[in-house]
């Protein structure tokens, strides 16, 4: 192997190896608002940022974007899920309409990569958000619509799904998953 000119010790790597991944917090300073009995919720397909979806928000933060705090549950369904994050229920509406919101962490190298492993996806103009980039997509006949920020070696998405058709326009599950984002952008390290 060569050293490309960089001084280093030919056959040493040390100086191509990525940053350490991060682990899960000895003694996170929230507990999370379930009980898990997954041992391994946090592994190495998701420990590439230490945002907590979970714990983001408090109660009355959530109900601030019309969330119901009791109703959090594991977004994910198995231990050593790739996916690590929680999922809500919105408070119910007087017609009835049915509406969840779902935030998880994965490890991604970035929006870029994630949009071209998602090419067939419907991908909307990128916005900015407290300087940061926020990729969205939606699917209007499945009445969803997706954002996504990098988060360290993480990407964090958060999907809005309206339940039962028919479904609003788009542009109402996108108000929603926008707003989520923006609630919890700023907890989420760069």
């Amino acid at each position: 192997m060569s050293s490309c000119g960089s001084g280093e010790e030919q056959g040493d790597i040390s100086a191509f190896r990525r940053p350490p991944i991060i682990t899960a917090p000895s003694s996170p300073s929230v507990a999370l608002p379930f009980s898990s009995t997954f041992t391994d919720r946090w592994n190495e397909a998701n420990n590439g940022s230490q945002y907590e979806p979970c714990t983001a928000l408090v109660p009355s933060e959530l109900g601030s974007v019309g969330v119901d705090s009791g109703s959090v549950r594991d977004a994910a369904g198995t231990n050593g899920q790739t996916l690590r994050g929680c999922t809500w229920d919105y408070r119910a509406t007087a017609d009835g309409q049915r509406w969840a919101v779902s935030q998880t962490v994965a490890n991604s190298s970035g929006l870029a990569a994630y949009k071209e492993k998602y090419s067939m996806d419907h991908w909307m103009e990128d916005l900015t958000v407290d300087g940061r980039v926020v990729g969205v997509t939606d699917s209007p006949d499945l009445g969803e619509c997706m954002t996504y920020v990098q988060s360290g070696q993480a990407g964090i998405t958060t999907l809005v799904i309206h339940h039962r058709p028919p479904h609003p326009p788009v542009s109402e599950v996108c108000d929603r998953a926008i707003a989520f984002t923006k609630a919890t952008i700023d907890k989420m390290p760069p």
